[in-house]
Order: structure tokens, then sequence, then C-alpha cells
């Protein structure tokens, strides 16, 4: 048998035709595509982190696995992005707290106004927390790839707005659908108007609204900047963000590749919280350059503010967030407290 066999391989070799093949390679494992949508502008550092993490995905993985981004908020507000991603049209989303708050509520927690005192305070409960609501987004059925930041938030207004009396005789735009934010409105006595994020521009133009809150860094991205003149210098909360992935689309890359993308991505947006932290405070000069007024905070109020916040916290324990989640945090503030004594 073997002697045929020889006989055979040494016709086929003499016959065209007839050669043995050698078996063809696999084919390549098919391309990633990740669809992000994002309300952050084109130009800004949160898209600057977005292209860098894309840029290295694709060199790291020689093109199988491609980031693609919708800035502007062109896929819609964060409500109908979360319903794309659930529909599979889009990846994931780097959101605000705005759309991690609709996915898992306990996260707007790091946003509640008047609790937090520093960034530290936010940061110790961020690492407290970060595995906990990790697994949380998990069994929303996304992936955690890092933080970030919006920044310190403060009223901007075409009118200045010197203490909580005056606060209340403007016409504030709030967050369409915002449960913290109605909350705080609530508590606060303020008058609220709800739009949707890409109608602000607009009802400051018209005069709809006369005053609207965010970082100072996002009033400039979004271009509201134009529309106001003053900017309280007291914070009124910290706005959150992380990117998420679809679940389903993260798990069609390979669990190394995964692993390793979840380092770059993670590396680069631990650094936009610094970023968006010193582009707020260059942006603060930068608006006073160009004449917006600065208004002091009334220090003598800031009990009043304080206590208002904590019965927003306290209100919305049970619905936002978990009574004993409430607790915990109030404890890692006062022991982050206690340490700078």
């Amino acid at each position: 048998m073997s002697g045929v066999r020889a006989s055979c391989l040494a016709l086929g070799l003499l016959i065209p035709g007839l050669a043995v093949a050698d078996p063809p390679p696999p084919p390549p494992p098919p391309k990633v595509v990740l669809k992000i949508a994002t309300q952050a502008p084109e130009g800004t550092v949160w898209m600057e982190a977005l292209e860098d993490i894309k840029r290295a995905v694709a060199r790291g993985t020689k093109g199988r696995v491609v980031f693609k981004f919708f800035a502007n908020g062109s896929m819609g507000e964060e409500g109908a992005v979360i319903e794309k991603i659930k529909l599979r049209t889009l990846g994931g989303g780097l959101f605000t707290g705005i759309g991690l708050g609709q996915i898992l509520s306990e996260m707007r927690i790091l946003e509640v106004p008047f609790l937090y005192e520093g960034k530290g305070e936010i940061d110790a409960v961020k690492r407290a927390f970060e595995e906990e609501f990790r697994a949380g987004l998990a069994e929303k059925g996304f992936v955690f790839l890092g933080w970030a930041e919006v920044g310190w938030a403060y009223v901007f207004s075409k009118v200045p707005a010197r203490n909580l009396a005056e606060l209340r005789q403007r016409k504030i735009w709030v967050w369409q659908a915002d449960p913290l934010a109605n909350r705080v409105f609530e508590k606060f006595g303020l008058a609220g108007v709800p739009l949707a994020l890409p109608d602000v521009l607009t009802a400051l133009n018209t005069g709809m609204v006369d005053s609207v809150y965010n970082s100072p860094y996002g009033l400039v991205g979004l271009q509201w900047h134009r529309q106001v003149k003053y900017m309280s210098r007291m914070t009124v909360g910290h706005g959150t963000g992380a990117l998420l992935v679809d679940a389903r689309e993260w798990n069609k890359i390979p669990a190394p590749v995964r692993a390793r993308i979840l380092s770059v991505a993670r590396k680069r947006l631990d650094r936009v919280c610094d970023e968006v932290a010193a582009k707020n405070e260059e942006t603060i000069r930068e608006l006073q350059e160009n004449g917006i007024k600065v208004v002091p905070i009334p220090v003598e109020e800031m009990p009043t503010y304080k206590k208002l916040g904590a019965e927003v916290a306290d209100s919305l324990a049970g619905t936002l967030w978990r009574p004993e989640t409430l607790a915990r945090v109030r404890e890692i503030i006062a022991e982050e407290r206690a340490k700078g004594r």
C-alpha cells in the first residue's frame, strides 16, 4: 500500500492539476465594529480621548476591532441611545449621569447637589462602589470601560442670581425627564423649564429660559456661553459619566483582546477626568476675560443649601438608590473629611 501511495504522489507531481496542495489558511476572525454615540461635541477632550482609544485599539488588533463614534447628540438624547443599543443599531455610548441613571439608577448618588464638598469625596465613593456599579451594569447588559466626568456644574444666567430668592425668579432649564434634577428643583422651589439637551440653545435665544446649569467647559462646548452674562461660583453638583459597551457586541471580541482594550480605554479615560477638571478652571478664566461676571458664593445661605440637598438625598432613597447605599456614602464622606482635619 505504501508503494502505491508513493507512486500516486509521484504521479501527482508529474501531471499538472494533480499536485497535492496545502490546505488553505483559516479565514481571519470577523471584524467587530463598535458604534458609540455621545452628547459630547466634536473637538472636546472627551472626543479626543475616544479618538485616541480608537487609534490604539485599531493598531493593537490590526483593524479587527473598530470604534465608530457619533458625536454632538447626533443619535438622539441618551434615552434614545439606550433604546438603539437594545435594538443593536448602536454598540454603546459615552454617557453622562443622565444615561447612566436610566440604566442603573444607583449611579446618580454621585451627582447629588451639596452632598459632596470636594472631588476627593466623590472619587472615594466611586472607588468604594465601582465593582458594585460594574456588576449592576453587567446585569443590565452593559460593560463598563471607564469613567468620563463632566465636572462641577454651576448656574449660568442672563440676569444675576445672587441668592436663593433671586434664583427662584429665574427660568432655569432642567434636563427633561431627569428625576434627580426634578426633585432638586422641587425641594429648592425653583422654576424649571424641562427641555431636551438639543433644544436648550434655542430656548436661550428666544428667552424661553434665562438660566442653565452645566460645567464651564460643557457650556462652551454646547455654545451656550454666548447667551449668558453671569456665572454663580457656587457648585450645584458634580456631573459624572462613563463609557459603556453592549455586552453582546463586546463578547464578539476574543477574551484576551477584550482585556487589552479594557486596559487601553481605562487608562485614557482616567486622564480625561484630570483634563476636564483643568479645562473647567481654564474655561472660567476665559469666560471672565470675555465679559461674563462671576457671582460670589452666598456663604450665609450654605447651611440652607446643604439641608435641602440632604432632603433631596433622603427623599430619593428607595427609588433612585437604596437607603443603605446613601448611608454608606455618608460614612465614606465622613471618613474623608476626618482625614483632612
